[in-house]
Formats: structure tokens, C-alpha cells, sequence
């Protein structure tokens, strides 16, 4: 299966959108992780030939544009960006495929749009990074510090394209995977080689929502969903189990991988377990 690239213009952000598949087939809008890009499932997406896989990067991410100067980057927004996609692509009804990061942009949007996504899969994670909100002040406080007092740190420079790969790898994924995401997210300009996704990504986000507001979204998901969990989960699994308990309809496969376990684990019974779900389900 080939894949190919398109451009989607939304909030004057001009985002890269790639894609795996027939058209024609049953929509999948796949949704990656902070500091990833749409490269995370170049491995998981040929194994699913049946499915159109539309996969943005998300804004500051990959080759898509970052925001303007005065710009936050919130899951929200992102929501918003992909919302904006599948219009622009012409999904009206498709599934919902989320990891980590995405997974918890992909958790609102199945609670805010139930007459439009189908099913849900969410790859280690489940619902969105809450902060208490006796904790929100400090927070806040935090943000405001870095914005005002700080330069914005700059991303790190690195003399050869392959010492770029070898840098992300050592964060937790192999040397393959690194690459493949390279391909889309690393640079080059005169001192040497970077990853080009926006440093802002690395400050204290302004707010964040409370695990009350997050059960909300959770409880209002009412499409099928298939949540495939590692032993590198983000969540403890007392709080997964406490979310799960608050969805309608929920599967649960834990599988012995990494976090980027679609990308540089046993990729191939992830996605069995996908098209079983979605077959069974009624959602391919």
C-alpha cells in the first residue's frame, strides 16, 4: 500500500496530511502523540489495506505549520485542527484512532461528535492528562513564568542526520522507529541537523482540565471503544480501570509493548485487533 500527501489550509495554519488507502473504503482519522508526527503509523496503517487512513500532523508537528507567534497549543485546538481535516478530506462518519496525546484529543472529540465517530480506538491511553484543581494556580503560575521570564529554550543541534535518530531513540523507541519519524520531522540548516517541531511544545501548558471535567467527556462517549493498553501505560491502572468504568462500551487488550508499541512493537496483532473490533462492531 502506497501512501500520499496532501495539505489542508484551516485557521490560517496550513497543515500536511498523509494518507494510506482507497478513498472509497471506510475512513480512519488517526490522531498522534505529543512530539510524534503522522509517520507513528507508517507501520499499523499498511497492515489494515482495507481502511482509508487520513493522518495529519498536528500543528508545531512534523511538516505541518506551527502557530502564530502569540498562540497556545491546547487539546482543544488540536481537536478543532482535526475536525477541520476530516471536513476538508471529506470524512462525514469515520473512526477514530488516537495515541497518546491524540488519544486524549481523540477521547473529546468521540463525546462532542457522537453522530459522526464511529468507533474509537485508543492506543495507551484513555481519556486526557487531568490536574487537580487545587493544583491549577501553581500551574498557571508556572506557565506564566516561562512565557514572561525565559527564552524559549532552542531545539538541539545535531551534526549528522543519523545522531538526530539516535537522540530520540534513546527517549524509549528503537532506532528504526526514530528514523521513521525523522523522515518528517527533522531538518537541517547550516549548524546542522534538528527536530523541527515547535519548542513551545515543551512549556507547562496554561490550564489543563480536572479528572471531574474529563469523566464528563468520557461518559459521553457512546460509540464503541477499543482501548489497547502496554506496560508502559501513561496512566496507572487504577486510574485506567476507574475511567473505563465510566464508558459505555469498552474493550480492553493489553499487550506486553512499549507506548509506541503501533510503531516499534508487535504491530501485527494490533492491528488484528483492530479489524476484529471493527468488524465486530459494524464499524469497517
Amino acid at each position: 500500500m502506497v501512501s500520499q500527501e496532501h495539505t489542508v489550509t484551516t485557521h490560517d495554519l496550513t497543515l500536511a496530511v498523509k494518507t494510506w488507502g482507497n478513498p472509497d473504503s471506510s475512513p480512519i482519522l488517526a490522531l498522534h502523540g505529543w512530539q510524534d508526527n503522522a509517520a507513528t503509523f507508517d507501520k499499523l496503517a499498511p497492515q489494515l489495506p482495507d481502511l482509508y487512513w487520513v493522518i495529519p500532523d498536528l500543528p508545531g508537528h512534523g511538516l505541518s505549520h506551527h502557530r502564530g507567534i502569540a498562540a497556545e497549543y491546547s487539546l482543544w485546538h488540536y481537536g478543532l485542527e482535526a475536525m477541520a481535516v476530516a471536513d476538508a478530506m471529506g470524512l462525514e462518519q469515520f473512526v477514530l484512532v488516537g495515541h497518546s496525546m491524540g488519544g486524549g484529543v481523540s477521547s473529546l472529540l468521540a463525546a462532542l461528535f457522537p453522530d459522526r465517530i464511529k468507533a474509537l480506538v485508543l492506543l495507551d491511553v484513555i481519556g486526557v492528562i487531568t490536574t487537580p484543581a487545587s493544583d491549577a494556580l501553581e500551574q498557571m503560575r508556572t506557565a506564566f513564568n516561562q512565557r514572561l521570564k525565559f527564552p524559549l529554550r532552542r531545539a538541539g543541534i545535531y551534526k549528522t542526520r543519523e545522531e538526530a535518530v539516535t537522540a530520540r531513540a534513546r527517549r524509549g523507541i528503537s532506532e528504526e522507529a526514530a528514523a521513521l519519524l525523522g523522515a518528517r520531522g527533522i531538518s537541517r540548516k547550516e549548524e546542522g541537523y534538528y527536530w523541527q517541531h515547535d519548542q513551545r511544545l515543551t512549556r507547562t501548558s496554561l490550564l489543563s482540565l480536572t479528572e471531574e471535567h474529563g469523566a464528563h467527556f468520557l461518559e459521553a462517549i457512546s460509540c464503541p471503544v477499543l482501548l489497547i493498553t502496554s506496560k508502559e501505560a501513561v496512566f496507572r491502572e487504577d486510574v485506567i480501570r476507574k475511567r473505563m468504568a465510566l464508558v459505555k462500551q469498552i474493550r480492553q487488550i493489553d499487550l506486553p509493548g512499549g507506548h509506541h508499541q503501533h510503531l516499534d512493537g508487535d504491530v501485527e496483532t494490533i492491528a488484528e485487533q483492530i479489524q476484529d473490533f471493527l468488524t465486530n462492531s459494524g464499524s469497517s
